[in-house]
């Protein structure tokens, strides 16, 4: 079956391979741009996931899968499975991270103003005047902005684990200045 490859031969499965790793990308976009709407479609009637949570897990995917060609750990064979696979398993992924990320912290902007207790605002407040300019800046874009710690870690020019430490880094910051046992579990 011609499609279950993206309608490549094994040949043109070789000459795509060594496209990528001279950087030519001309080749892969053409294939997967086809396979990219399917993907996305795919992951939005399948776990009725939004377009955005969608389109992130299929490009994180992409990204991925064009660096898996590079590497050689891609064979010729059942990609188009492979593909909507691991686009499946990083939308699950990306949904439970986000949960995660945000269990047990509260970061208020001057209008969110939803928890009740005077005092816990004032304290949640103070602990957020203690961060420092860039903990602030990163957790506000990946938090408020719904940016990707990847979207991040290319506009300050940055690996993406050296962004997801340093957001680990902050949060554990702002937690042990507003004391674990008052968190707000969202």
């Amino acid at each position: 079956m011609k499609n279950k490859n993206f309608g490549l031969s094994e040949a043109s499965f070789e000459k795509l391979v060594a496209d990528l790793k001279r950087n030519d990308t001309y080749f892969f976009e053409q294939v997967f741009l086809k396979q990219f709407g399917e993907t996305l479609k795919y992951l939005r009637r399948e776990y009725r996931s939004s377009h955005e949570d969608a389109y992130d897990a299929t490009m994180d995917t992409l990204i991925e899968f064009r660096t898996r060609f590079i590497d050689g750990k891609l064979q010729y064979g059942n990609l188009r499975f492979l593909f909507t696979k691991m686009a499946s398993q990083m939308l699950l992924r990306n949904k439970q991270k986000g949960a995660t990320d945000l269990e047990g912290i509260i970061i208020l902007n001057e209008e969110d103003t939803e928890v009740t207790d005077t005092d816990e605002v004032d304290r949640l407040k103070k602990a957020w005047q203690t961060l420092g300019e860039s903990c602030k800046q990163l957790l506000t874009c990946h938090y408020y902005g719904k940016m990707k710690l990847a979207e991040i870690a290319k506009e300050q020019q940055k690996t993406p684990a050296t962004i997801r430490k340093q957001k680990e880094r902050c949060i554990k910051q702002l937690k042990d200045q507003f004391g674990l046992k008052t968190m707000v579990k969202l």
